[in-house]
């Protein structure tokens, strides 16, 4: 992305001058200190939009049943591998919730292909993950981002696909 310009679409970050002096005193604060404030201050410009995301994660993988899916995306559809990935991608799967979750959609019948999309989307993207970087990155830098972990989510399930 870098490459292709895609550096225009970072936020520009305000970057605050400090003294070396904390809360009026002549006494210098430590560079620790001063990492600790920064980190602080962003950690806290990023919190509504962590906690949106979360939510909405949340929500999304506490209603959509296994069922569901395995019943839409079996070995029998041809679009199963891309709607696999682009299912995955919004949810908010942890890698240690992963490899118990692929484990039962094999069981029920989904394509190890299949599971590879949805696991590569899931693990690439995530809707808080997406919701926090907006806090950095214009939109077109969250197209690009998304374009590339569906892309690769794809790719990589029809490869399996092929090889399993």
């Amino acid at each position: 992305l870098e490459k292709l310009g895609f550096e225009r679409f970072v936020k520009p970050i305000p970057v605050q001058e400090t003294s070396g002096r904390c809360c009026g005193t002549s006494k210098p604060v430590s560079k620790w200190r001063k990492i600790w404030d920064e980190v602080w201050l962003d950690f806290k410009k990023a919190l509504p939009y962590l906690f949106v995301g979360v939510l909405f994660g949340a929500i999304i993988h506490g209603f959509v049943p296994e069922e569901f899916i395995t019943q839409y995306i079996s070995d029998d559809n041809p679009v199963a591998i891309p709607l696999a990935a682009v299912i995955g991608i919004p949810l908010y799967v942890r890698a240690v919730v992963m490899i118990p979750l692929s484990a039962a959609f094999v069981a029920k019948g989904m394509g190890i292909g299949v599971v590879m999309a949805f696991v590569i989307g899931s693990a690439g993207a995530s809707l808080p993950e997406v919701i926090l970087l907006q806090s950095m990155f214009k939109r077109q830098m969250i197209i690009a981002f998304l374009f590339i972990v569906l892309s690769m989510a794809v790719l990589t399930g029809f490869v399996f696909s092929w090889i399993f």
